[in-house]
This record gives structure tokens, C-alpha cells and sequence, in this order.
């Protein structure tokens, strides 16, 4: 009789109303692989994937005699996979328990620390898994299989290392039927995450890719077109492509290309979203062109992580030269395409004030509208997370709930957790603190547009820079009494960012009046001052006082910057002005400054589907359309109609 395997990849649910995931891809990968042996199929039955973070209890009840159970381990589901593989064993003693993914760490501490689990696989799992299979069924122990810990006489061993196997021709676990029965579901639509190659070049010291030191693997062409038609046929309408370095090899243009093809004709995939690489960046542009004239773009990236020459030392990382990156967001703009450029907090060797520097000098270089900052995670595996490397560099790492953007909290109440950098020798946790609190106003009120105008003026008609403008404006905050909105909210987030510090709660989370999803704050920051606009723009006209703008001018400022919010069921708005703020603006972004001129005109915002309530507001021009400006009039591709009369 066959004996019955089951695999574990289970994630969070995004959205509360319409309810979307990803395939579980790496089991159904794993699967493929193994069962493509003649041998693995003679012995084993697969059983069905374990994907929803569904209660344990049913869980095991649905399993059919367990021979072994795989779990794919990242950090948004570690704990989970812990719970359940514990009962598993408590139920069934014999069953084997197998962990990999890339939570797993390189040695065999796993087993020490959760005596239920019996095999660890390091790195890529397919080759080992596979193995594992196989010698199972012969009886054969495992020395021979690299790259996996296991327990041998109530000792735990760890085999030989080994870079992954040099195979370009894993069988497509699309293709081979392993997600049928999921594809089907009425109650989510899936996304897919996605691979055309495997493998990193780089070795950034925060990143576990390049620590697995294999060769860059290019998937045959008939697989991709093949998979293309598979997601055509299951209207997949998101793909996230996981390759390390899109844009890198001459065929990724075709790829693009295939995917544009398939959605012109036959309406999906709709949206594609990649890694894109950082030194092809002419190519690049050429890419996220394309997708997007033909709406089927998810944002380009032009990263950078940090400004600061000792951190890149420290990373080992080279960065764009700023002033290619200043005229890659020139060509960008020009085409009102956005752009996405990342800043990691936390990294060894960032100071408050490189941070901050950092921070506020992409506005100079055009990277006004898309803007994200994270916190620096310790990956087991990377470099980062190596005990001597951290000692070195001085780092507290502190571990809060792990939460992801826009998901539904388990209700199950298994927590899992994130290792986040809190401090290094260079950024003492005080400073950590207030760089987060600058990073979440400076993303709301400049890359969501909140102060945007207004800041761009004052930089460049009074010389004030962005960081004078965002650093004051805290501290006015700061000195605002606690009853009063903007001196409420400020506490509200800082309290937030203490709370990460001290590990009591992480960065996404359930506030109220919102969708019941998990949001970051500076989404909630941008959403608590746009319901109270006309307050909030009060406050601020207060504050810029200080600059001395001739009230004719700071009157058309304050009336653009506050008129160009979206609201509630608001189908047309006109400004008045006397200074034309739309068109300097938008001059600027793009590289090609001119004065401000002054006429006087109106100008006329037509919104074509207004949002009429704060939860679909939230979804579709705070979740879908941040990085498309949907949240402003300006926004270009937010279903907008400007005019001027």
C-alpha cells in the first residue's frame, strides 16, 4: 500500500471583503519534482496541500494516516507549522516530520529546540526532498544526502554542504496539475508567485538569496509560454515573478512581451510584478514602459536600501550613481510612470542623521512619489545573521509579532514573529525610534502627497530643505497638546513605534474606521488627516507661517495642496487660484523646473468613480492605488480628468 504524504505551506489571507492569496508554489514545486521519479510515485500518495491557516484540530482530522508531513517555513508561518507538526506527532508518533524553507536555520538547532521534527532540509528542497523519498522507502540512512540535519542514534547530524543542484528543468507544478483543485475556489482568487529563473549573483548582507551560492538557472522557454497559457486559462490576474534579477537576460523582454500578448488577447494575467535588476536600468525603463502602456505594470523599482557609503561598505552593496538615478526618475516621470525606491532602517553603520540625509535627498534627485522604508529583518540565513557579524556591528535584533500589509489577523491566535534590528553601534534605539517616526510622516505626508506641494515650493523658492520642513513639522507636532488631533496622532504613532522597540506589537496593524485588515501607520496617518482635511490644512498653514510666503501665494498653496485630497462621493472639485501650482508641480517632477507663473484660472478635477465610503476609500486608492498617486486628484492614473478654464 502507498504510503500518504502531505505538504505545509500556509499564508495570510489579504482583504476582508474580497478575499485573495497566493498558490502555495514552493510545495507544489517540491511535489513536482519528487513525484516526476517513477520510484517516489510507486511508493507514495500525495495528499491535499495544507495552505489556509485553517484550525489544527480539523486539520489532522482530514489527514488519511500520515507516513510524513512537509512544512515549507517562512517567518509568517513558522510558529504555525510548529503547532501543527506537534499535534501531528502527538497523534501520530511514526508519522515523519520534515521542515524546510527559509526559515529553517543552517545548522541542526531545530531538532534540538522542537524534538517532534526529525529532518531539516537546507536551502532548495526539491533535490533533497526527493532523496529523502526515495531512501525512506529502501530503508537507507541519509549521509549521503547533502544539505539536510537529521537524528541518528538520538544524535543530531548535519550532512555535507553543497551549492543546489544545476538544474534549469524542474517539471512546472502548473503544468502538472498540482493546483487544480485550489484554482478552483469560489471564495479567493489567487495570485501567483512565479520563477522564469533561479538563482542571485549578489551577496547583499541582508538577503539569504546569494548566501545559498547558486548558479543563476534559466527555465526553458516552452515552460514559461506553457505556464503563460496555464494562467491564461485559470484567469490569473496578479503575478509576482520571484526572479532575483528581472530584466538581466536578454529574453525577459520577451517574457514581457508573451504576458502582454496573452492579456491583450485574451485579458490576463492582468498585472505582473518583479524583482527588477539594478544595473540594467536602460532595459529596465524599456520594461516597465511597456507594461505600463498596457496597464499590466506594478511599479518599477530603482532601490537603494541606503545612502550612506559606510552602510553599502557593510552590506556589500553598490548602489546607483545619484545622478543616473536622477535622470532614470526624469525619464520616468516624463512617461508618469512611478517609480518605487526602498530604504531599509537598521542597516550597520546608518546614523540618525544618514538616515534622515538619505531620506530627505531623494526629492532632490525626482523621487517624490513612491517612497517605502522597512525595517531591517534578520534572516537566518543571511549574513546579517551571523553571530559574529551582528557582534561586530553591535546589533539588537528584537523580536515582535509578525504581521504582513492589508491581511486578515489569525483568528487562530498563533503568533508569529519577525527579528527586527532595533539598534547597531551606530544607531542607538533612541535614534531608531525617531528615524521610524520621521520614516512613517515622510512617507505620508510626502510620498502619499499630504504636504507634498508644499514642501516642493518651500525647497525650491526658499531654500528650505526637505529635511528642515519634515523635522520641524514633528517637532511642532510634538508640541501640540494631546487633545488636539495632530498632537494626538503624533503620540498615537509614536506609542506604536515604543511598542516595536520594547517587542510588544509589530508594524501593521487593525485600526479602527478602516477595513478589518492590517495597515501601516503611515497609511493611517495619511487616512486620519484626510477625513479632518479642512482642520488638519489649518494646522499646517499655522505652521509654514514661519517662512514668510506672500499670502497670496500661501493662499493658493494651502487651496491647491488641500483641494487636490480625494474625498468621499465628490464627482468635481475646482480650485481657484492665481498662481498656476498645477503645472509647476508637475514641471518639477519632471526634471524641468520653471518659476511660478501667476494667472489666474480654474482648474477642474473630474473624478469618474469617487469612492463613497472610508472602506472602499481605504481599498482602492490607499491599498490598490498608493503608488499610483490614487489618492490624489494629480494622481494621473486615478481616474482623474483635469482641466483648466
Amino acid at each position: 500500500m502507498k504510503k500518504n504524504i502531505y505538504l505545509v505551506q500556509v499564508n495570510f489571507v489579504y482583504g476582508e471583503k474580497e478575499k485573495s492569496m497566493y498558490i502555495p508554489c514552493a510545495i507544489g514545486t517540491i511535489a513536482a519534482y519528487a513525484f516526476s521519479d517513477e520510484k517516489v510515485r510507486e511508493a507514495y500518495n500525495l495528499g491535499k496541500f495544507i495552505y489556509i491557516r485553517e484550525d489544527i484540530d480539523d486539520i489532522i482530522d482530514s489527514f488519511d494516516n500520515p507516513y510524513l508531513v512537509g512544512f515549507s517555513s517562512y517567518a509568517w508561518s513558522i510558529e504555525y507549522n510548529k503547532a501543527l507538526a506537534k499535534k501531528i506527532k502527538e497523534k501520530y508518533p511514526a508519522c515523519v516530520i520534515l521542515f524546510g524553507g527559509h526559515q529553517i536555520k543552517p545548522d541542526a538547532s531545530e531538532l534540538d529546540e522542537n524534538p517532534f521534527i526529525d529532518i531539516l532540509v537546507h536551502g532548495e528542497g526539491e533535490a533533497p526532498f526527493k532523496d529523502i523519498l526515495l531512501n525512506l522507502e529502501k530503508g537507507d540512512g541519509f549521509d549521503n544526502i547533502a544539505n539536510i540535519s537529521y537524528r541518528r542514534e538520538g544524535l543530531t547530524v548535519s550532512t555535507e554542504k553543497k551549492p543546489a543542484c544545476d538544474n534549469s528543468r524542474f517539471p512546472s507544478p502548473f503544468l502538472g496539475g498540482y493546483f487544480d483543485d485550489i484554482i478552483n475556489r469560489s471564495d479567493i482568487k489567487f495570485s501567483l508567485i512565479w520563477e522564469t529563473n533561479r538563482g542571485c549573483s549578489n551577496r547583499c548582507a541582508y538577503c539569504d538569496w546569494g548566501e545559498l551560492k547558486s548558479k543563476t538557472r534559466l527555465f526553458p522557454m516552452e515552460r514559461i509560454v506553457a505556464e503563460i497559457d496555464w494562467m491564461v486559462k485559470n484567469k490569473i490576474e496578479y503575478i509576482y515573478c520571484a526572479d532575483a534579477n528581472f530584466g538581466l537576460f536578454e529574453r525577459d523582454e520577451e517574457i514581457v512581451d508573451l504576458i502582454l500578448e496573452s492579456k491583450a488577447k485574451y485579458g490576463y494575467p492582468q498585472k505582473f510584478k518583479t524583482n527588477f535588476a539594478k544595473n540594467r536600468e536602460e532595459t529596465v525603463f524599456r520594461l516597465g514602459k511597456k507594461l505600463e502602456e498596457n496597464d499590466a505594470g506594478k511599479t518599477p523599482t530603482l532601490s537603494l536600501q541606503s545612502l550612506s557609503p559606510a552602510v553599502l561598505e557593510n552590506i556589500n552593496r553598490v548602489n546607483l550613481n545619484m545622478d543616473y538615478f536622477n535622470r532614470m526618475m526624469s525619464k520616468y516621470n516624463s512617461v508618469n510612470i512611478h517609480v518605487l525606491t526602498e530604504l531599509i532602517l537598521g542597516l550597520p553603520g546608518e546614523t540618525y542623521d544618514s538616515f534622515l540625509d538619505g531620506m530627505c535627498a531623494l526629492p532632490e534627485y525626482g523621487q517624490h512619489k513612491s517612497i517605502s522604508v522597512y525595517l531591517c529583518e534578520v534572516l537566518v540565513n543571511s549574513l546579517l545573521g551571523n553571530p559574529d557579524y551582528m557582534k561586530k556591528h553591535g546589533i539588537t535584533a528584537q523580536k515582535i509579532p509578525f504581521s504582513q500589509s492589508h491581511c486578515v489577523l489569525d483568528e487562530k491566535n498563533i503568533t508569529e514573529y519577525s527579528r527586527v534590528i532595533t539598534a547597531t553601534n551606530t544607531m542607538p534605539q533612541k535614534d531608531f525610534i525617531e528615524s521610524l517616526l520621521f520614516a512613517f510622516y515622510f512617507q505620508s505626508f510626502h510620498d502619499m502627497g499630504l504636504t507634498r506641494a508644499i514642501a516642493v515650493y518651500l525647497f525650491y523658492e526658499k531654500g528650505v530643505s526637505y529635511r528642515e520642513f519634515y523635522e520641524n513639522l514633528l517637532k511642532y507636532f510634538s508640541e501640540l497638546p494631546e487633545n488636539e488631533l495632530c498632537g494626538r496622532e503624533y503620540r498615537f504613532v509614536k506609542e506604536i513605534i515604543n511598542g516595536i522597540a520594547r517587542g510588544e506589537n509589530g508594524v501593521f496593524n487593525l485600526f479602527e474606521n478602516w477595513e478589518n485588515i492590517t495597515w501601516g501607520p503611515e497609511e493611517h496617518i495619511f487616512l486620519t488627516f484626510a477625513i479632518e482635511r479642512d482642520y488638519f490644512y489649518d494646522i499646517i498653514k499655522k505652521y509654514i507661517g514661519r517662512y514668510n510666503i506672500d499670502p497670496i501665494i500661501l493662499e493658493n498653496l494651502i487651496r491647491f495642496q488641500k483641494g487636490v485630497i480625494k474625498q468621499l462621493n465628490e464627482i468635481c472639485v475646482e480650485i481657484p487660484f492665481e498662481y498656476d501650482f498645477y503645472n509647476y508641480l508637475e514641471k518639477i517632477y519632471a526634471n524641468e523646473y520653471e518659476p511660478l507663473k501667476k494667472t489666474k484660472n480654474r482648474i477642474i478635477f473630474t473624478e469618474k468613480n469617487p469612492a463613497g465610503n472610508w472602506k472602499d476609500y481605504t481599498r482602492y486608492y490607499i491599498w490598490y492605488g498608493r503608488r499610483d498617486d490614487r489618492n490624489l486628484y494629480t494622481g494621473n492614473r486615478g481616474g482623474t480628468e483635469v482641466k483648466f478654464e
